[in-house]
């Protein structure tokens, strides 16, 4: 069967009605901000059985899920795992003395990126809470707590006061988890070598979307390069060596590294520099929302329908017929 996109699809339009992810679910689901009304097909729930049910319909259920303290805990250490995977809890020293010296906007991308942190792994906390069936009152008040302990700005804020505002109407799963920044994060990788031959140290050389970061063979950062310091860069096709030229305090440093890949290194970090340029002169920030509803006609029997893009996959439904997922 074929499938064409109607003339009128190239706008991205909010999906109307998405199906329930599980059989606790309330018949609404929470994503991006918005309530969505679910359709209920019982032979597709019937297909699907995800472990919280498990745990939350076993008679001898955990006492541990109704301790509000283990949901901090468990917030807690999910932030300083997150904090350390995009690299804002390393080299904090290094990192203040950076926001010194930035501009008023780039100090103030660099805040909501902080915000963004804290209000992603708050909503999934949430997010979990209610799968577990913590009782609501107490959710409402540890996150109202731990939101005024986060000093996170208004715009995120709101984000979460927002579902806050509908964990009512929302149960099980209903809430859609939102994904880490450490997952998004585009990274590309390089194996070097410090120096100009290969008897130097070998490091990883991760380009990332604000600065280059050097790890050593164990993982651990040994240095990190931010664009805005980066004076000149180049690179000699013959010898294989990258020259880094940075500023620092008082003084310039030029650093070498020696790597077979030397010519797709360095312009893998141009582009990436000049990413981050326009970025920073666009004020760009964040992610695209992926998934919503595009409208499509049958090729073959001319029918009307939606294409239904959403985390869980692709959804083609027609007005006389069934969904058919894939």
């Amino acid at each position: 069967m074929f499938f064409q996109l109607s003339s009128f699809s190239g706008r991205h339009r909010s999906p109307t009605t998405w199906s329930s992810k599980s059989c606790v679910s309330a018949g609404f689901r929470y994503h991006g901000g918005n309530m969505i009304a679910t359709d209920t097909d019982a032979s597709e729930l019937l297909l699907r059985h995800y472990v919280f049910e498990a745990l939350i319909a076993a008679k001898d259920r955990s006492p541990l899920w109704d301790q509000v303290q283990f949901w901090e805990d468990s917030f807690l250490d999910s932030v300083a795992a997150e904090r350390d995977a995009v690299g804002m809890d390393q080299g904090p020293a290094e990192m203040i003395h950076r926001y010194d010296s930035l501009t008023p906007s780039e100090k103030k991308r660099l805040e909501e990126d902080e915000d963004k942190l804290l209000a992603d792994m708050l909503s999934n906390a949430i997010a979990f809470m209610i799968m577990m069936k913590l009782p609501k009152p107490e959710v409402k008040r540890k996150v109202r707590r731990l939101l005024g302990r986060s000093h996170i700005g208004l715009v995120y804020s709101q984000e979460v006061n927002d579902l806050l505002d509908q964990i009512n109407n929302l149960h099980g799963n209903d809430i859609d988890l939102k994904p880490s920044g450490s997952k998004r994060m585009r990274k590309h990788s390089f194996v070097v070598h410090a120096g100009t031959d290969t008897k130097g140290d070998v490091l990883f050389m991760e380009v990332c979307d604000d600065c280059v970061i050097i790890r050593s063979g164990s993982g651990a950062v040994c240095d990190r390069c931010w664009y805005e310091r980066l004076i000149n860069m180049t690179y000699c096709p013959k010898t294989k060596v990258l020259c880094l030229s940075r500023r620092l305090t008082s003084t310039t440093r030029l650093d070498k590294y020696y790597t077979k890949k030397c010519r797709e290194l360095y312009f893998c970090i141009k582009e990436s520099m000049e990413k981050a340029a326009t970025r920073q002169k666009n004020g760009i920030s964040g992610e695209p929302e992926l998934g919503g509803e595009f409208p499509i006609q049958d090729v073959k029997s001319g029918q009307g329908g939606l294409l239904q893009v959403t985390m869980e996959g692709v959804g083609l439904k027609f007005s006389q017929s069934k969904v058919c997922k894939c």
